[in-house]
């Protein structure tokens, strides 16, 4: 008979910002370090400590205590401080595919510089885990991943549940929609079932008398896992002490103080893998009573996740990539600013921020970082095509404008771009003169035209005169005035990855403007929109023949839930617009297209009946129980929805503007699908998921929301969104809800914690695409792909004068590849040896072509080396295949 043992593990997790603020959690993590610097250097018995498997927490003390590198690199070497593989411990659903693969590769660059690094995947805390997992741990040289959430339901203070068990052991195998599989050990009774360990006997006894019993109910082997730490916790000082006692009160079970890799090594000797049950794909927690499931995170204080994804996508889309084209015309590679601008990012990617399930301080400073993120990526961005644009040949005439984009598919794409003309710098005239001067000269319009001198509708708006300046590589800022004018116009083919120079011909005559049709209908070859009295649409796909009637009514409910999770209130009452008589009008109709715009003022309580919800709140009462009524109070919540339909667009483009001035409520816009259906598809992390409609058997939670990342369909509808990532659809398929805002007023967990600004009291401006297509043949199809391209921003920079020798063509397409049906763009960046990545994911669901011109290897996500020198390659259903040239 083999012997017990108990694996203890020091820890700390350690949300960087949450119930507090940063600087107030930083100020503890400096404590706790140095505390665990004297115990691993003094005392006998404490030999290592888990730095909770992220990098940003050793950099943070760092910033404090600088001195201290060192010393921490010392104590990495001999194995006492265990750290690595991520930056940051993100939020898996909310972050993107790259974002969790810059994660990766960004905290095993740092934790290699210090030695060693802790292969094991570590995802503590995660609210739900992604089912590609597994694939990217595989990659990246890890067979081993220890989780908290997503298999085995639990329900307050993390509780384990006695039923629908999805692995009757705590150790299963987990495997990816490719087949790529590990084990997997779930942190049954949560990563602190070793936290405060007694030292006086009496009460160590009772304490290890019930630990050993909870273990053993989940271990499939006799190497037991105790977790000796929890959310900030103070390293136990006295744990080698506390051992000595277990040891002696327990003369059977070998107490060691170990680490992650000690243990997974012996759980691995130990296994019995015939015991062990499979798990696939995604770990939501879906068989469980529904309730801490956390997915209502994805709709917390929604401008945080429009922002996320709007930095992500600047960054995947056109930082990176339009670095890599600037690279070919003699541009260094910014690859420690791209690392700067990304670190700084997954600062407001941990799974507290990101989440948006903390104090008001602490998203405030979120939004700061957001701003500062952008500065950067817009500074790379603009460097990099101000390089490119001179050293592009140009026409003798006309303003050239050139276009970059990187969305992995031609597509054609509405562009705007503000021109400036007759500038007349201050070392010209004296700058009190130049407006009177500038006003002096007669109206123009433009005419644009391709570089093959074909030419493209454009819709002109003179913007007036403005002050602008120049900032020249070798001299003092130039200023000066110019005359203003924004040019919209369409795109049909822009290069997959690349940039496409236009024209623009200042001319004399100036079109009358056109009044607008009343007529609430939109139409092109592709589809027609018919606006109905209430402000719902119908749609019409003149190429398929599919209709959907009914769609954008807008519901709102009471929500006398939290951060973490929505509870409907007591009451069950509900506004809807379906019944309504907004004001509709046409907003504009011209050459490229039309828009109509649907004015709703909406009668709602002004928030939950105060007296009920403070009581409740004050009392702790959890959230399912929570009955408080709404408010008989009502306000008027103004939404205003823009329907715009342009002549090559397959879609219809939605924005909505809500001024929120109400609180305790949830608002969503509603979709008829057209068809009854048993699963719908979304996008999610490096794939396209199958999800069912209807819950397990367990879920006692009246709603079934969920998660998604770009897009939703189920039926005949697709909704492609902007940072929108939470949404439900119906049992029977018939009905799918996309949230546009929740407003609630605290943290919730485990405490009465006041987050205000939760209400989202501000303009919130929600921007989504409506398909039309046969929903269930999404994977199999060009859809992922296209709605990869849509989402991906573009970048138009006019010209300026240089000097700069012309050596680069007018138009490039960098997309040397034929990608089969079912693929879909990641990534075109640089690796560190400057050798160039390409990535794609496939959703097929069988084996597809991807043929390229260049000759190319085959890697891995962490783009270290590359096998084979290749052109055409096969690619498994579901596989992530990264490409690096040879």
């Amino acid at each position: 008979m083999t012997r017990k043992k108990a694996h203890i593990i020091s820890h700390s997790h350690w949300d960087r910002e949450w119930f507090l603020p940063l600087e107030s959690l930083r100020f503890k993590l400096v404590t706790l370090m140095d505390e665990v610097e004297g115990l691993l250097d003094m005392e006998a018995g404490f030999n290592h400590f888990h730095m909770d498997g992220q990098m940003i927490m050793l950099e943070d003390y760092l910033a404090v205590k600088p001195a201290k590198r060192e010393k921490m690199k010392q104590l990495v070497a001999d194995g006492k401080l265990r750290i690595g593989p991520w930056y940051m411990l993100q939020d898996a659903f909310l972050t993107s595919g790259e974002a969790n693969i810059r994660n990766l590769q960004y905290g095993l660059e740092m934790a290699k510089e210090f030695g060693h690094v802790e292969k094991i995947g570590y995802f503590p805390d995660t609210f739900g885990l992604y089912g590609q997992v597994p694939q990217l741990m595989s990659q990246a040289g890890f067979d081993t991943v220890v989780f908290g959430r997503g298999v085995n339901p639990t329900g307050f203070n993390n509780q384990v549940f006695d039923s629908a068990f999805a692995s009757k052991y705590s150790e299963m195998f987990w495997e990816s929609p490719d087949g790529s599989k590990v084990l997997g050990i779930l942190l049954a009774n949560w990563y602190s079932n070793g936290n405060e360990i007694p030292v006086e006997k009496e009460e160590a006894k009772v304490f290890w008398d019930k630990k050993l019993a909870d273990v053993e109910r989940f271990a499939s082997t006799d190497e037991w896992l105790f977790m000796n730490g929890c959310d900030h916790q103070p390293v136990q000082t006295d744990l080698a002490e506390a051992l000595e006692v277990a040891k002696e009160l327990y003369p059977d079970v070998d107490f060691i103080h170990s680490h992650f890799e000690r243990y997974q090594d012996a759980v691995k000797q130990s296994l019995e893998p015939e015991k062990l049950q499979t798990v696939y794909g995604e770990l939501t927690s879906q068989q469980s009573d529904g309730w801490s499931t956390l997915a209502n995170t994805a709709s917390s204080r929604i401008y945080l996740k429009q922002a996320n994804e709007k930095m992500e996508r600047l960054l995947e889309r056109l930082a990176e990539p339009i670095s890599v084209i600037a690279s070919d015309a003699g541009v260094p590679y910014p690859h420690e600013y791209l690392a700067f601008a990304w670190k700084l990012l997954m600062e407001n990617q941990i799974h507290d921020s990101i989440t948006a399930c903390s104090l008001d301080e602490v998203h405030r400073e979120m939004e700061v970082r957001f701003e500062k993120v952008e500065q950067v990526t817009m500074s790379l961005i603009s460097n990099a095509a101000r390089k490119l644009t001179e050293q592009i040949t140009i026409a003798k005439t006309g303003i050239p404008i050139t276009i970059f984009h990187a969305g992995g598919v031609e597509i054609a794409k509405t562009i705007e771009i503000e021109l400036e003309t007759d500038e007349i710098h201050f070392s010209e005239m004296h700058f009190e003169q130049i407006p009177d001067e500038l006003a002096k000269l007669p109206a123009q319009t433009f005419r644009l035209e391709t570089s093959e001198g074909v030419e493209i509708p454009v819709v002109v708006e003179p913007l007036g005169i403005h002050f602008n300046y120049d900032l020249p590589e070798r001299k003092f800022r130039d200023s000066y005035f110019a005359r203003k004018y924004k040019l919209t116009f369409i795109v049909e083919n822009l290069p997959a990855v690349g940039y496409e120079t236009l024209y623009a011909h200042a001319i004399s005559e100036v079109e009358p403007e056109v009044e607008p049709s009343s007529a609430l209908t939109m139409e092109n070859r592709f589809l027609k929109v018919e606006v109905a009295a209430n402000g719902t649409y119908t749609l019409f796909d003149k190429m398929s023949g599919i209709e959907a009637r009914g769609l954008g009514a807008y519901e709102d409910v009471g929500d006398i839930g939290n951060e973490y999770m929505f509870k409907e209130a007591g009451d069950k009452l509900r506004v809807d617009t379906l019944q309504s008589k907004p004001e509709m009008s046409v907003l504009r109709e011209d050459k490229l297209g039309k828009t109509i715009i649907i004015r709703h003022e909406i009668e709602i309580p002004e928030s939950a009946s105060a007296a009920a919800f403070a009581e409740e709140k004050r009392r702790l009462v959890w959230h399912p129980e929570r009955q408080s009524p709404r408010s008989e109070k009502r306000i008027i919540l103004k939404v205003a929805t823009e329907l715009t339909l342009n002549k090559h667009d397959k879609q219809l483009a939605v924005r909505v503007k809500i001024v929120n001035n109400a609180d305790d409520h949830r608002f969503r816009v509603l979709f008829p699908t057209g068809v009854t259906c048993e699963t719908h598809q979304v996008g999610s992390v490096f794939e396209v998921t199958t999800r069912p409609n209807k819950q397990a058997k367990e879920w006692t939670n009246p709603t079934s929301d969920n998660r998604k990342q770009a897009f939703v369909t189920s039926g005949n509808v697709l909704i492609a969104t902007h940072g929108l990532p939470e949404y439900e659809v119906s049992e029977n398929g018939d009905k799918l809800e996309l949230t546009l805002l929740r407003a609630v007023s605290e943290i919730g967990d485990w405490g009465d914690f006041p987050a205000y600004e939760a209400e989202c009291h501000r303009e919130i401006t929600a921007d989504f695409y409506v398909f039309l297509t046969d929903g269930s043949k999404a994977i199999n199809s060009e859809l992922p792909a296209e709605v990869n391209a849509l989402l991906a921003p573009v970048y138009a920079m006019q010209h300026k004068p240089s000097n700069k020798a012309k050596t680069l063509p007018e138009n490039q397409n960098f997309a040397k590849w034929k990608a089969a049906n079912g693929l879909v763009f990641s990534t075109f960046k640089l690796a560190k040896d400057n050798k160039r990545i390409v990535r794609f994911y496939q959703t097929a669901t069988e084996p597809t072509i991807l043929q390229t011109i260049h000759t190319w290897g085959k890697s891995t996500i962490l783009e270290e080396t590359s096998i084979g020198q290749e052109k055409t390659f096969t690619v498994r259903p579901n596989e992530i295949i990264t490409l690096k040239g040879v």
